[in-house]
């Protein structure tokens, strides 16, 4: 009997078919020796019966350090490079600027430096993509994920 990947994260899909959440691969076994779900892949199970969520779009998130570098790829939104990488306000807090998920960038610290508490406008640096809130938590961790057996479960 094929059962899931040892010592991997499993994705859990509502019986609809819909991203839950990630489970480890033991708990995972549990659930299908207690036939509460049912093996799709080796890292993937669904659940038998339908689990009711609220829903929650990515704007009732709030937005993390660790959420931010991963909706932009770990890169300065400004320059692109990986390293030294902080958190920028597109509009300084300064200037009334807040910490939403349209307002914040990863950032290198020189380019923070460099843009200090000006506007776009006041400099000639430009955006590499506009920030947006995810759709929710779990279909970043998908869209960002290196499993590509996943991403065929990534709605929007």
């Amino acid at each position: 009997m094929e059962l899931v990947e040892p010592h991997s994260t499993i994705l859990v899909l509502n019986s609809s078919f819909e991203p839950l959440h990630f489970t480890n691969w033991k708990r995972a076994i549990i659930l299908l020796f207690k036939q509460k779900a049912k093996l799709i892949s080796k890292r993937i199970i669904r659940l038998v019966n339908y689990v009711r969520i609220p829903f929650s779009h990515g704007k009732n998130t709030y937005p993390t350090r660790t959420l931010i570098y991963k909706r932009d790829n770990y890169e300065c939104q400004y320059c692109g490079t990986k390293k030294n990488l902080t958190i920028d306000h597109i509009i300084p807090r300064s200037r009334g600027g807040n910490n939403s998920w349209e307002n914040l960038v990863a950032c290198c610290v020189s380019c923070n430096l460099k843009k200090g508490n000006k506007s776009l406008n006041e400099t000639d640096m430009k955006l590499r993509s506009v920030p947006k809130a995810p759709y929710s938590k779990i279909s970043l961790d998908i869209e960002k994920t290196n499993v590509s057996e996943w991403k065929e479960y990534l709605f929007h």
